[in-house]
């Protein structure tokens, strides 16, 4: 266990340490009011953030958008050439809104009230690493940089915990051993761009993996389950690839 600092070494240097630990370093005038305020009014400030106001807007487009449905399926009702104009559009839209995205986090990192819930959501972020190129909406983006954020010191038993608890549970690894397929039946030409590919995959019913078996030992005389148990119904991961 890590001995408190004692208050008669608290000064610039140990300012300056603090700040590089527990945020992304700073100016000197910064070390030198943390120095000023005393060791446990500078921790304070930097870890109990939540009472400290932030005013940062939002980008701009950081909201729902109602018209998606209509849009998505006015794009599907489009001719060929009006498909392929509105999806460079969109890609377009997207990668200037997560360029904007990037310029807004750096911002806050850099210069916003609470650098301490700054540092953790990048440390989430890491951790919980998501590729702009597999989600491909800004939005999404922003509302899982919000998530980090929010969570940036909590629990985050429940957010994990819940994945459990779903219908159809599906691993990261199973995904994107998905898409990998998915890519490979899209350059058969088969006619589904890789959202229908990865949808129908996914979601649709008509192939079904068993549950893992459970076993009943002989020493313990009770059933001992090895992954799920037979007791749980047939889980949906998707249809065959030789069905599509």
């Amino acid at each position: 266990m890590l001995a408190q600092l004692p208050t008669r070494n608290w000064n610039y240097s140990t300012a300056a340490h603090l700040l590089n630990r527990a945020a992304f370093g700073g100016p000197p005038a910064e070390m030198e009011r943390l120095a000023d305020l005393g060791l446990e009014r500078a921790v304070s400030q930097l870890v109990d953030f939540d009472r400290i106001t932030d005013a940062t807007p939002d980008p701009e487009w950081a909201k729902p958008n109602p018209k998606r449905g209509e849009e998505m399926l006015a794009m599907r009702r489009a001719s060929e050439e009006e498909r392929r104009l509105k999806l460079r559009e969109e890609q377009r839209l997207q990668r200037a809104r997560v360029t904007e995205l990037r310029g807004w986090w750096l911002q806050r990192m850099a210069k916003g009230p609470r650098p301490l819930q700054e540092k953790m959501a990048l440390f989430w972020h890491g951790h919980f690493a998501t590729s702009v190129e597999k989600v491909r909406d800004a939005y999404l983006l922003w509302r899982q940089n919000e998530l980090f954020r929010r969570l940036a010191v909590g629990n985050w038993r429940e957010e994990i915990m819940t994945y459990f608890e779903t219908d159809m549970p599906v691993t990261n690894a199973y995904t994107e051993s998905i898409n990998r397929l998915a890519k490979d039946k899209n350059r058969e030409g088969r006619g589904y761009s890789f959202e229908v590919m990865r949808a129908r995959m996914l979601y649709t019913t008509k192939h079904k993996k068993k549950a893992s078996t459970a076993k009943v030992s002989p020493f313990y005389k009770k059933t001992i389950c090895y992954g799920l148990s037979d007791f749980a119904e047939e889980l949906n991961y998707g249809v065959d690839l030789s069905t599509i």
